[in-house]
C-alpha cells in the first residue's frame, strides 16, 4: 500500500505541475478501470490486490452518477482461498478546485459477495448489500484522459445458503486504488 500510496502521489505531482491548455469538459460519460489495494474485515482481516472498473455520467460539473465494481484476487492462506467483490451504483458530488483537480465524495446502495473454498469445510457463498461510501482526489491529463485516486469501502451483513453455521457476518470491503478513465 505504500508503494501505491507513493506511486500516487507522484504522479499527480507530475501532472500538477504540467499546464492544461484547454478549459477541460466534466461533463458527461466516462468509463475507467483501478489497480489497487483491497481488504476484506469479517471475522479476520485479509488484504491483497483489488481490480477495478468504474463508468458513469456527470450531469454538471458537482452531479454525476456512478457504477463500481471491484473485485479481489486470493485473499486466503495456504489452506483457503478466498475472494472478494462489490458492485456499488452511487450518487457522486464533486469539488472542482482548478480546472485540472477536483475532489469528489459518493455513498450508495452496494451489493457484495465472498467466496471461500477450503479443503475442510468445502465451498462457501456469502452474498448481501449494504452501504458504499468513497472519497477521491481526480486530476485532469488532457482534455479526455483523467487519473484518480480513490478510497471505497462496502459495509453491510452478509449470509450464507449453506451456512455451516456461520450466518450474518458483519462485513467491510474496502479499496484503495489508483485509476484512470476517459471522459466522453
Amino acid at each position: 500500500m505504500r508503494k501505491l500510496s507513493i506511486a500516487a502521489v507522484s504522479l499527480l505531482a507530475i501532472f500538477a505541475s504540467s499546464n492544461v491548455a484547454a478549459a477541460n469538459d466534466h461533463t458527461g460519460f466516462y468509463v475507467g478501470g483501478s489497480l489497487g489495494q483491497l481488504k476484506l474485515k469479517a471475522k479476520g482481516s485479509e488484504t491483497g490486490v483489488g481490480l477495478g472498473a468504474y463508468g458513469g455520467y456527470n450531469f454538471n460539473e458537482w452531479f454525476g452518477l456512478e457504477a463500481n465494481l471491484f473485485v479481489s484476487g486470493d485473499l486466503g492462506d495456504s489452506y483457503t482461498d478466498v475472494g472478494a467483490g462489490t458492485f456499488a451504483f452511487t450518487p457522486k458530488f464533486t469539488y472542482q478546485i482548478n480546472d485540472t483537480f477536483s475532489v469528489y465524495g459518493k455513498v450508495g446502495l452496494a451489493s457484495m459477495a465472498v467466496v471461500t473454498k477450503d479443503g475442510f469445510y468445502g465451498n462457501e457463498d456469502y452474498t448481501g448489500f449494504g452501504w458504499a461510501y468513497g472519497v477521491g482526489v481526480n486530476a485532469s491529463l488532457t482534455e479526455n484522459l483523467n487519473i484518480r485516486l480513490g478510497y471505497d469501502v462496502v459495509t453491510g451483513e452478509l449470509d450464507s445458503e449453506y451456512s455451516n453455521g456461520q450466518q450474518n457476518i458483519d462485513t467491510d470491503i474496502s479499496n484503495f486504488a489508483l485509476g484512470m478513465h476517459y471522459q466522453f
